[in-house]
């Protein structure tokens, strides 16, 4: 994958993990969400490598947060 590819997957991975709706789209209906002329297998497998990582993405948040809970202590 190209510098420019990465830049696409990045803005898309931002974009579903701030946008419900988008992430929702890209679940569901990938191929209306990427503006590519053809929507090849290809597109398809960096679909579900952004929705990988975004699941990733989130669950590090998650258990960020947990930590920084449990970790506070009243003083």
């Amino acid at each position: 994958m190209g510098r420019e590819g990465r830049e696409v997957n990045r803005e898309l991975i931002l974009k579903a993990l701030i946008d419900p709706e988008f992430r929702k789209a890209l679940e569901k209906k990938p191929a209306a969400v990427v503006k590519t002329r053809k929507f090849t297998e290809i597109n398809k497998r960096e679909v579900e490598l952004v929705l990988a990582m975004v699941e990733g993405i989130d669950a590090q948040i998650t258990r960020t947060a947990d930590e920084l809970l449990c970790a506070w202590v009243p003083v």
